[in-house]
């Protein structure tokens, strides 16, 4: 008799579920809002990120990009962002307003690059692609959409105009993305040493030949449409 306990106990659920559709409702539920907490807990939608610390490890691995507004550009031996995280689902603010610090990946910023970026990227809405994190810093791919222009790289630019210069990021193999915009800063200094932007008109004296393609790049720049100036790299 005891045996057959177990076998009744399981005719009797299989009863149950037959004759009631509460219980596969209630599963079905249950296994649905699992999975939505599951969800919610991997791309925080309602998280406000004010230090680095908050970002989740599988954010960098799975690059998820993050959204915010510069609210300021600090002063220090290397300049960085404190950036207002903006989550996927804003949420009213409680207490102090507090920035997340970001650094920008693989530019070692000069003074004239602290002034450029006061006067260009601040109050900007910018998208960042965490990489890692350096002591008390994100550092991140920074990137400015524009509206009907194409997005530019924050990086890129100050090392193109000469106002940073490349540090090496390490990089794995694996990384097409990282190594694409590391190959970027790479071109944007040769791109600054040639024209003499910034720091590397000190670096270099003008030659005679470079004095000679500086007036022809010009000449083309003035009469050649902006797209094929572009493409051009002039």
């Amino acid at each position: 008799m005891e045996d057959d306990k177990p076998s009744n106990l399981f005719d009797k659920f299989a009863s149950f579920m037959e004759h009631d559709t509460r219980g596969e409702e209630i599963i079905t539920y249950g296994i649905a809002g699992v999975g939505l907490l599951t969800a919610l807990y991997r791309i925080r939608p309602f998280a406000r990120f004010t230090s680095p610390s908050d970002v989740p490890r599988h954010f960098f691995k799975k690059k998820v990009l993050l959204e915010g507004v510069v609210k300021n550009v600090e002063p220090a031996d290397q300049p960085y962002l404190l950036v207002d995280h903006k989550p996927l689902v804003p949420l009213p603010r409680l207490g102090t307003p507090k920035y997340l610090p970001v650094k920008i990946a693989g530019v070692n910023i000069t003074g004239n690059g602290l002034s450029w970026l006061q006067a260009v990227v601040k109050g900007q809405k910018i998208t960042l692609l965490p990489i890692t994190v350096e002591n008390q810093f994100l550092t991140c791919i920074v990137m400015v959409p524009q509206k009907d222009k194409e997005t530019f790289s924050v990086g890129k630019e100050l090392v193109k105009v000469g106002f940073g210069t490349v540090q090496e990021i390490p990089v794995s193999l694996e990384d097409k993305e990282l190594k694409g915009y590391q190959r970027s800063l790479q071109l944007a200094q040769k791109w600054a040493e040639r024209k003499r932007n910034g720091i590397w008109q000190f670096k270099y004296s003008p030659t005679l030949l470079w004095k000679l393609r500086n007036n022809l790049d010009n000449k083309l720049k003035s009469t050649l449409p902006v797209s094929l100036t572009r493409y051009l790299n002039i």
